[in-house]
């Protein structure tokens, strides 16, 4: 199979064709790997005999360390062959997944999640930046937006899947089964030729530099994603176990309502990315989120975390993707790697820290209390974020007419 050119390319190449079906079947495979386990660890940190907080610290231990990895993950997929990359990391991240069915204590637990997150980064800031480079600049936001919801739609159906097969098999084998994806992501890239992105004209060589690890100007976009995952991080970890609390029978079918909303107006969104620019989409992605939050917080049925569910496919299921494809198409496709980098540092703290502090407003305020809080937070936060990002942009167009 074949690359669509990157220069010269435009909306005349067709963006579905055999390559752009793999990416998103990689993608997809990818996801639903990781996030099969991320509602699993917390409950069988607990069934191990660990608290709640030191069973949400290991649920997020993955994502604590993916922070760390990210930025060093986003310099080597511009520096080296993403394609290998991508084929290494993910042996390593099914074998990690497989290793799992073995930790029968908290401290092979915890090594485990550990080495999967280095795994887990590795390919998760690799894979956008890979895709990036068979997509046609002007046409980034509709191609990445649908490798994103390849990403979401995994983050809905994987706690689903993980949750199901628990119920009716065992924690072993569910993670023996998750482990097998990122094996069949491998047969999905190795029939795909890559061809490594050239340097702008006068960029020159490429030496170990904070601007190869951290794109400073996506810092207002890598805090938004930071927000929009802490959300997705507290219901992906607490769900299950509200459910359990309130007794809430069929919870994973919040997933499923997340993911037909997603595949529904994702496509729309991609489309609306290249044409109206990424504020058009995020403010009222932001409104979303936080309602979606506070509905899981006050939920007391099914009915009320379903509509938790559409309002969060709405904020964070359409925000969280657009973040990331308009970071890749702002910067050249040779800092592909970074720019998708820097967001994930942000995803990153969002799923790792969220969890660890929302346990301790669990404990003084309760879920209802911990949500509800946070759907505040989510708000007042992204909308600051916002229009602080909108005073940088009108700041630098000035710079640029003067």
């Amino acid at each position: 199979m074949s690359t669509q050119p990157a220069a010269g390319a435009g909306k005349k190449v067709p963006l579905w064709n055999g390559t752009f079906i793999l990416l998103i079947t990689m993608s997809l495979l990818n996801g639903v790997a990781g996030m099969m386990t991320v509602p699993l660890v917390a409950k069988y940190a607990l069934s191990l005999g660990a608290d709640l907080t030191l069973a949400s610290t290991v649920a997020g231990l993955m994502s604590l360390v993916s922070l760390v990895v990210c930025p060093f993950a986003g310099m080597l997929a511009d520096k080296i062959s993403r394609k290998w990359i991508l084929v290494f990391g993910n042996l390593g991240y099914g074998i990690c997944l497989v290793l799992h069915s073995v930790c029968t204590n908290i401290p092979l637990l915890i090594i485990m999640r550990l080495l999967t997150g280095i795994f887990f980064s590795v390919c998760s800031v690799t894979n956008i930046a890979f895709a990036s480079s068979f997509i046609a600049k002007e046409r980034t936001g509709e191609g990445l937006g649908f490798i994103s919801l390849a990403q979401i739609v995994a983050q809905a159906l994987g706690p689903s899947i993980g949750l199901k097969l628990v119920e009716v098999s065992s924690f072993q084998l569910t993670f023996l089964i998750a482990g097998i994806f990122p094996l069949v992501c491998i047969a999905c890239i190795l029939p795909l030729h890559y061809v490594k992105p050239e340097p702008a004209a006068g960029a020159g060589k490429k030496k170990f530099s904070f601007r190869n690890l951290y794109a400073a100007e996506l810092t207002c976009f890598m805090l938004m994603a930071a927000l929009f995952s802490a959300g997705n991080g507290m219901v992906s970890t607490y769900l299950a176990i509200i459910a359990d609390e309130r007794q809430i029978a069929n919870i994973s079918v919040f997933f499923t309502v997340y993911s037909i909303f997603l595949i529904v107006i994702r496509p729309f969104t991609g489309k609306l990315l290249d044409k109206k620019g990424v504020f058009v989409i995020l403010i009222p992605s932001f409104v979303f989120a936080a309602l979606g939050m506070i509905f899981v917080g006050i939920g007391s049925t099914l009915g009320m975390m379903l509509a938790a569910a559409v309002f969060k496919a709405l904020g964070q299921g359409n925000g969280q993707p657009s973040i990331q494809a308009y970071s890749v198409k702002k910067l050249p496709k040779e800092r592909s790697g970074v720019a998708s980098s820097t967001v994930m540092i942000g995803q990153n703290v969002g799923n790792a820290v969220a969890p660890i502090i929302g346990s301790f407003f669990v404990k003084e305020f309760g879920y209802q209390g911990m949500f509800c809080g946070f759907g505040g937070v989510l708000a007042v936060g992204g909308l600051l974020l916002l229009g602080i990002q909108l005073l940088i942009d009108r700041k630098k167009t000035a710079a640029v007419q003067k």
